[in-house]
């Protein structure tokens, strides 16, 4: 309805001003045409019918219109209705003045409102305008920074390729940049929003891994997540450990590159806090490492960074590993 009105007010106040005020003039004519139809010649409420002419002049046409239906219709009211000598009445200049004083104001609150409703939809334009460049501009940096990150992939390979002695690390490294990226470009398909749905996004992460190793190992991959609403940078961190359990389970659970097996991973809601849980049917306790690796330090630091802790239990069926982080993110007064 407001883009209605606007078109329409664009339109109407672009008319030439012969064309608006005769236009207002016809309005005010018929305006005195029901008004005598409906008392006759009498003085009883000479002006009252005159409102909507004056009112509709100042609102689709200008002030300027809004003055003149206000004096057009003074001179029909004071000659039709008021008797032969209507100024000798004080009553009658009493209501003259009102109704001209009345339809001024009307005509200057009309331009008034005209003018603070164009400018609001000015603001909002510009702001739609500004918006718009902006999801342009983090489009634009999304894509680079996909673009930096490929080419660190790359540079990592290819320096792996020359240097036989820190090839290993260097694989790892590139590996997890490529983690990184991954991560990146599922969360830019929901950057046009302040929150992420969790299930949708575990969902579609845990799928990431489903088309890249489904074909090549008898793993099967199960998502039991629910639905809740979580920051770009949290989820950003719960996907990279998402990231790290899954691909240390397929490392460490199942060596045996022909082992069957079920990586699950689960997020629900305890309480104050939230729980993800990514569990392994695989060898279990034998995977115990003598040591933490970088996969394990990197995990416990995104934990730290969501307020949380790591917490894993192996048995002889394999592994379960959580992550367990206070719904409200740190420093919030919640």
């Amino acid at each position: 309805m407001r883009r209605h009105y606007r078109r329409a007010a664009v339109h109407l106040r672009g008319w030439p001003l012969p064309l608006r005020w005769g236009v207002t003039a016809v309005a005010v004519i018929v305006s005195a045409a029901v008004r005598y139809a409906i008392f006759g010649s009498t003085d009883d409420l000479p002006f009252v019918l005159f409102f909507p002419a004056v009112i509709g002049a100042a609102i689709f046409f200008n002030h300027g219109s809004g003055v003149f239906a206000t004096a057009l219709s003074a001179v029909l009211a004071v000659s039709l209705f008021m008797g032969d000598d209507p100024l000798s009445s004080t009553k009658n200049v009493v209501r003259l003045v009102l109704f001209c004083g009345v339809g001024g104001l009307i005509a200057i609150a009309a331009e008034t409102l005209h003018e603070a409703y164009a400018e609001a939809e000015r603001d909002r334009a510009r702001a739609v305008a500004a918006e718009q460049r902006l999801e342009t501009l983090l489009r634009e940096f999304r894509h680079r920074v996909h673009n930096d990150l490929q080419r660190i992939v790359a540079v990592l390979q290819l320096q792996a390729n020359r240097s036989p002695d820190a090839k290993a690390a260097l694989q790892d490294a590139a590996a997890r940049v490529q983690v990184i990226a991954r991560v990146h470009d599922r969360l830019g398909r929901d950057a046009d929003q302040a929150m992420v749905d969790t299930r949708h996004f575990l969902h579609e992460l845990v799928a990431d891994f489903r088309t890249t190793v489904g074909d090549l190992r008898p793993i099967g991959f199960f998502v039991q997540a629910e639905a809740h609403q979580l920051s770009l940078s949290r989820m950003g961190a719960v996907g990279l450990i998402v990231n790290e359990l899954v691909t240390n389970a397929l490392k460490h659970a199942f060596p045996d590159q022909t082992r069957e097996g079920a990586i699950t991973v689960k997020f629900h809601r305890e309480g104050p806090d939230f729980i993800l849980c990514v569990a392994d049917d695989g060898v279990g306790k034998a995977t115990t490492p003598s040591r933490e690796g970088m996969g394990t330090q990197l995990v416990k630091a995104f934990a730290a960074q969501l307020g949380g802790r790591i917490e894993v239990e192996r048995s002889a069926s394999g592994t379960t590993q959580r992550l367990i982080f206070p719904v409200a993110a740190p420093g919030d007064t919640e």
